[in-house]
């Protein structure tokens, strides 16, 4: 149990400390750097002894012409000494900006769900997109990107046990990889000076077996406390047409969290 803390910890601690800076330069006015990190937690003890985390951090660098987007998710919990989720997910995005509207992109992404059956999932991806509208308060964009990606799944043995999910139920792990497919769209909406909405959405496709289809659905509302601070809520649904067998298609997280920006 200390150990699984300190490795929290650490991971905690790995996050909150990525680069802070901004422009430190009159001269460097055309290089941007802007951050958020968002942290809950949860700790009882008695005759329920529980403890979650969920953290969730974007950093962005842009240059004139090129953009950078890194970003990181953790959600761990443990319930009277039993672990119930256990979720990692990372994703570094290059933009290169053609003109006003349109740009070229690159992007990485790694995600770990083994409560969702798969130890691991690695994408590589390159294409382009469109910003529809950029604006002071509204923004949205989309884009499309082809790419390849490996997974490794722990796929359940034996459909008659019940308790599908957990630690003890026989699972082979597969590993397989493809063409694939991103369609995503990302919408921004500044409803007051200190009030704003949203939403990213994802269709992760197998360009090899088009039933395997994902559909991710992020959105979030945050209210600033002050300049650094502000009360973030966030709403996720993850929907699988063919999950790793053994499990279920839909996953849902509602988050509520204390986010630091610069």
């Amino acid at each position: 149990m200390f150990k699984k803390n300190l490795v929290l910890f650490v991971l905690t601690l790995f996050l909150l400390t990525l680069p802070i800076y901004s422009e430190e330069k009159e001269e460097e006015k055309n290089i941007k750097y802007f951050s958020s990190t968002s942290f809950s937690t949860l700790l009882t003890s008695g005759n329920t002894e529980d403890f979650s985390l969920s953290i969730e951090t974007d950093q962005n660098l842009h240059f004139t012409d090129h953009r950078f987007n890194l970003k990181g998710n953790i959600i761990y919990s443990l319930s009277n000494g039993e672990k119930k989720s256990e979720i990692y997910g990372s994703s570094l995005n290059y933009n290169w900006k053609v003109n006003s509207q349109f740009y070229i992109l690159g992007l990485t992404k790694f995600t770990r769900n083994v409560f969702s059956g798969y130890n691991f999932r690695f994408a590589f991806s390159g294409g382009g997109g469109y910003s529809f509208i950029n604006k002071e308060k509204i923004q949205f964009s989309s884009d499309l990107a082809f790419g390849w990606s490996t997974e490794n799944n722990a796929e359940i043995t034996n459909q008659q046990i019940s308790n599908s999910g957990s630690s003890s139920t026989p699972k082979s792990n597969v590993t397989e990889s493809f063409f694939s497919a991103i369609i995503s769209s990302k919408f921004k909406w500044a409803l007051s000076p200190t009030t704003s909405l949203e939403n990213n959405g994802t269709i992760f496709l197998n360009l090899e077996d088009l039933e395997g289809y994902r559909l991710t659905s992020h959105s979030s509302i945050s209210v600033s406390i002050n300049q650094n601070f502000a009360l973030k809520t966030s709403f996720q649904i993850n929907y699988e047409n063919k999950p790793v067998p053994g499990y279920k298609t839909t996953d849902l997280f509602i988050l509520s969290s204390l986010m630091f920006k610069i």
